[in-house]
C-alpha cells in the first residue's frame, strides 16, 4: 500500500480553480499536506503575494476549498524531487484529471509545473504546440475550462516581468469568479428582494464599503 495525499474536492461542482500538481513529494506525504518542500512552498507564496490566497498560521491547503480551489496529482505515486513520473504514470492519470475537470466544472485549470501540462498535451491533443506560461486560449476547448500553466520562480524559462504578468491575469480572472458566484454581490443594482432576514445586515454592511 502506497503512502499518499488526498486529493482537495469540494462534494458538489463548481469550482474557481483546479490546480493540478505533478506528484506528492515525501515531505508533502509525512505531513500529511500539499507541497511541504522547498519549491513547493514558492507555490505558495506565489498564490499569496498576488491576493489569491489568504495568509494562514496553519497549512495552506486547509483552506483552499474556502477560496473555491481544488488540489489534485496527475500522479499520485510520492517522489523525490527530480525524479519524473514515467510516460505510462502520466497516461494512466491523464482519464482521472480529464474526468474531475467533467466532474467538478472548475473555471480554471493551473498546471502548478508547466511540464505536466506539456506531457498531456502530447498524450492527448498530438499536433499542439507546447503550452506557454499564463492563459492557453487555445486550449480552452479541449479542457472545457481556461488553461493556465504556474509560472513557478525559478523554474523553466519565467522572467519576473513574465511572472508580474500571468500571476496578475490569473488573479483578475479568479476574482471575477468569486463576484460571479456570490449571492450578495449578484444582487446589487439587480432590483430583487433581499434573499433573508438574517442576510440583511450584512448585505447592508458589504453594500456601504462597495
Amino acid at each position: 500500500m502506497i503512502l499518499t495525499l488526498r486529493d482537495i474536492l469540494p462534494a458538489a461542482p463548481g469550482l474557481h480553480a483546479l490546480f493540478v500538481a505533478k506528484t506528492p513529494a515525501p515531505p508533502s506525504v509525512k505531513a500529511g499536506h500539499y507541497f511541504q518542500g522547498r519549491q513547493g512552498t514558492s507555490f505558495w507564496n506565489s498564490l499569496k503575494k498576488y491576493g489569491l490566497l489568504r495568509w494562514t498560521t496553519g497549512f495552506e491547503d486547509d483552506v483552499l476549498l474556502d477560496h473555491g480551489y481544488g488540489l489534485t496529482d496527475i500522479v499520485k505515486v510520492p517522489r523525490e524531487f527530480g525524479k519524473e513520473p514515467s510516460v505510462q504514470e502520466y497516461r494512466d492519470g491523464l482519464p482521472r484529471i480529464l474526468e474531475m475537470i467533467r466532474t467538478h466544472h472548475p473555471k480554471v485549470v493551473v498546471f502548478v509545473y508547466k511540464g505536466v501540462l506539456d506531457a498531456v498535451i502530447s498524450l492527448q491533443f498530438r499536433g499542439k504546440q507546447k503550452a506557454k506560461y499564463g492563459f492557453n486560449e487555445d486550449l480552452e476547448s479541449d479542457f472545457g475550462a481556461r488553461v493556465f500553466p504556474f509560472p513557478l520562480p525559478g523554474v523553466g524559462n519565467c522572467t519576473t516581468a513574465l511572472i508580474c504578468r500571468a500571476m496578475q491575469d490569473l488573479r483578475n480572472c479568479l476574482k471575477a469568479c468569486s463576484k460571479e458566484n456570490d449571492p450578495i454581490l449578484a444582487l446589487r443594482g439587480s432590483g430583487k428582494e433581499l434573499w433573508a432576514d438574517e442576510h440583511a445586515d450584512d448585505y447592508v454592511r458589504r453594500l456601504r464599503r462597495g
